[in-house]
Formats: structure tokens, C-alpha cells, sequence
């Protein structure tokens, strides 16, 4: 056997081991996070934060930049408001999700809305809720945690592929504020969302998070 035949079957060998011992760690990686985050939410009520989004339309290479407010009541319930000039509110519920607009406002049951309610409804156990729910929808890594924890969701569901490219959260070192949300959709367009003023466990007027019939 020749000299670069051999060199060619340890450097297989090794990066086999490299894999082989990588995927488990990096699992044990994501398993330990969710452990550590499920603790810091396990007595969260609620989250209000405001926020800005910037949205950049992937085909006509241009930004679109927006401020909000974020109202989330555990464990099912969030309130989405664009203020002027895109002056939109969404709702997300167990019942399905809702919108209202200066110039009228819809209803839609959970079945209607398939495709974006569930991606919705992900994004708001993301910020919130149990992660475990979703490991069957989306593959978990932990790029980075440094000053807090990075959380990246890669799609392994069709349904849910055909929507989003990724998903990104950054929290805090407390495990619980929501510091950035980064979407990239199927299309190539991508959302930045960056919170600020984020408080917990404030009184929300039930009210607030009824969505309009």
C-alpha cells in the first residue's frame, strides 16, 4: 500500500471520528439549551416588548422598516402590532389567526390557515413557549452563546419548508428576553427583528388578546 493510499484512509478515519463524536455533543448541546431555557420560562406568564423589523424583499434587493409592539401571554396566545404606517395587528390563538387593518379585519379558523398559522404559532413557542415542541418540525443547532444563547431552526417538515429557509432567536443570558428573531423565508426574503424594552409577567388585559370576530 503506498504512502498517500494510507494518508488518504487515516484522514477518513479521523474525519469519521470527527463526525462520529461531533453529532453527539452538538446534540447534547441543544438538548442541554432547551433544558436550560424550558427552567427560565417554566414561571413566565407574559412577555411585552417593543421592537423594530426590518424585512428586506429578496427580488427587489430593498428594506422595509417597521416598529411595533409584542404582547405574549403563555402558553398559546400572541398579539403582533405594526404601528403606522403599516398600522396591522396580528393575533395568534388556539382558535386560529386573526388581522385587523384601519380598513377592515378577518378571522381565520387554524385549518384555513395551514401553512403560515403553524409557522406563526412556531414563532410563538420560539419566543416563548416549550421548545421541545418542536424538534419534530425543525432540526436545532447552538451557533453561539456568548452573552446569552443562539438559537438556530432549520425546516425538516415539507409543509414547513415551503415556507421558511430558517429561523434564528438570540436571548439573553437570563434565557427568557427576547433580544432578536431573524426569518429567512423560502422566497428570499428576510426579516430582522430586534426587541427592545422587553418585560415579563406584566398584566395584559384580556381584551387586548381577543382577536376581532
Amino acid at each position: 500500500m503506498t504512502m498517500e493510499r494510507r494518508s488518504f484512509i487515516l484522514a477518513a478515519l479521523a474525519f469519521s471520528a470527527a463526525v462520529t463524536f461531533h453529532l453527539p455533543a452538538q446534540a447534547d448541546d441543544v438538548g442541554d439549551t432547551f433544558a436550560e431555557i424550558k427552567k427560565a420560562r417554566e414561571k413566565l406568564k407574559t412577555l411585552v416588548a417593543t421592537f423594530t423589523q426590518e424585512r428586506t424583499i429578496g427580488l427587489l434587493s430593498s428594506t422595509v422598516k417597521s416598529e411595533g409592539e409584542m404582547t405574549l401571554v403563555r402558553p398559546d396566545k400572541l398579539r403582533w402590532e405594526l404601528k403606522s404606517p403599516d398600522a396591522v395587528t396580528y393575533w395568534i390563538t388556539p382558535d386560529g389567526f386573526a388581522f385587523s387593518t384601519a380598513n377592515g379585519s378577518a378571522n381565520v379558523s387554524k385549518t384555513a390557515a395551514k401553512k403560515f398559522g403553524d409557522v406563526l404559532s412556531d414563532l410563538l413557542i420560539f419566543m416563548g413557549g416549550d421548545l421541545d415542541q418542536l424538534k419534530a418540525r425543525y432540526e436545532f443547532s447552538v451557533p453561539s452563546k456568548k452573552d446569552g444563547v443562539v438559537l438556530k431552526a432549520v425546516p425538516k417538515t415539507e409543509e414547513v419548508k415551503k415556507v421558511v429557509k430558517s429561523l434564528e432567536l438570540s436571548v439573553a443570558a437570563d434565557l427568557w428576553t427576547v433580544k432578536k428573531i431573524v426569518i429567512e423565508e423560502k422566497s428570499g426574503d428576510k426579516s430582522v427583528i430586534t426587541f427592545t424594552k422587553v418585560t415579563k409577567d406584566v398584566k395584559v388585559d384580556d381584551a387586548k388578546m381577543k382577536p376581532p370576530k
